[in-house]
């Protein structure tokens, strides 16, 4: 593991759910030491969840590793101040919540930025924080539709399809840590704060951006694409005898025609409905249909040799067993074990960088509830006896 570039640098995490975790997760991994602020009864997470190791939830354990974990009421007086406290050492004040919705406890960035100058705040939000929708509540599930992304996944078949894991979740995060470390190299010139905000809306329009760019060009409302690109053909997935491979027999014609001679379909060159890489994609569903119609006769593993051996870019779907079990996965380092303090052995996916060819980890595994909040507030120049009548008045929680 490598030492973290952003270490010396104080994160006051107000995030619950993926996309706040996730951004604050990888600051963690950049070694800066983000304090989690949790309601006395824990980050809903904390409950949720199928999976469980010694009562505690994987599912927080996955968003949580490297932080610490204060756990605060601080809609008191008494935990106002403390969280006041916190926000004042920090270099950055991350929050998920609905846009406005902090302006209350004035938590919001303008009365923020107006008491601490230097403080970089990150906002994440389901549509943004401006414009008609910004007060609407978002989750990945809700932006795969409204964004346009579940409208290009599926077939006429199986209709509309949320992709299978968070994606949106997590790249609004990935943005979020994007802009706050981008804020703070300038801030080492300035001295002065930035709000960085994002959304799930506007990461899945970057997702979207090619296909986007071939509406506004045309016109042309794309449909549900299946597994296969709407810029390319063939370019996606194929049934085979065992299974399905992934074929990407379209970045030249010269690739192309190699691909249809190791598969026996020549003939299909020649073809005036797929005479150019414009006029397969027109005619996507007829070409599937004519080179699943020889890939069903032999299982994934011949293909995967012909192809291979004739230079043509093929993979076998995997299925998350294979993937993390494969020995890329081992040599890239991506797969982290952590010891929790109840859970035992922990295990993380690492985040999605390495720094000099070294896998970026997070050291140490989700904290347990108020796990930090004796030592967090013995920080601020509180003695054991004022922290433990804030526990016992209800307004903290240690561990």
């Amino acid at each position: 593991m490598v030492s973290g570039p952003l270490e010396g640098l104080v994160v006051v995490d107000l995030t619950r759910f993926v996309a706040g975790s996730y951004a604050t997760s990888l600051l963690a991994a950049l070694g800066a030491d983000v304090v989690k602020i949790e309601p006395p009864g824990g980050d809903p997470y904390r409950r949720q969840g199928t999976e469980w190791v010694n009562g505690e939830s994987v599912l927080f354990m996955s968003l949580n590793a490297g932080k610490r974990s204060v756990a605060l009421e601080f809609r008191t007086p008494t935990g106002r101040e403390m969280l006041e406290r916190l926000i004042a050492r920090a270099h950055f004040f991350v929050e998920n919540a609905r846009p406005g919705s902090l302006a209350r406890h004035g938590l919001d960035w303008s009365a923020l930025h107006e008491r601490y100058p230097a403080l970089i705040m990150g906002s994440i939000s389901g549509y943004g924080d401006v414009g008609p929708e910004a007060e609407k509540g978002g989750f990945d599930l809700v932006l795969q539709a409204e964004s346009g992304l579940m409208s290009i996944t599926g077939s006429p078949e199986s209709g509309p399809v949320k992709v299978g894991a968070p994606l949106l979740d997590v790249g609004a995060g990935l943005a979020c840590a994007l802009g706050l470390v981008a804020a703070h190299v300038e801030r080492l010139s300035t001295g002065r704060g930035r709000l960085v905000s994002t959304s799930l809306l506007e990461f899945a329009l970057a997702g979207l951006g090619t296909v986007a760019a071939a509406y506004l060009a045309s016109g042309q409302v794309p449909g549900l694409l299946g597994t296969h690109s709407p810029t390319f053909a063939p370019y996606g997935g194929f049934r085979t005898a065992d299974g399905w491979i992934v074929m990407a027999g379209a970045g030249s014609e010269e690739l192309w025609r190699r691909a249809c001679e190791v598969l026996g379909v020549d003939g299909l060159v020649d073809d005036e409905r797929f005479s150019d890489n414009g006029l397969r994609v027109a005619h996507r569903d007829e070409l599937t249909a004519a080179l699943e119609a020889v890939l069903v006769l032999q299982p994934s593993a011949h293909w995967l040799g012909v192809l291979a051996d004739a230079g043509v870019p093929a993979a076998e779907v995997r299925d998350i067993r294979q993937v993390l079990a494969g020995d890329q996965v081992a040599a890239l380092g991506s797969v982290e074990h952590l010891q929790h303090v109840r859970a035992g052995d922990s295990v993380a996916v690492a985040p999605p960088l390495r720094i000099d060819r070294a896998p970026l980890g997070y050291g140490k595994a989700a904290p347990v509830l108020g796990a930090d909040t004796a030592a967090v507030l013995g920080e601020l120049g509180l003695s054991e006896h004022e922290i433990a009548d804030l526990v016992l008045e209800g307004t903290a929680v240690t561990a």
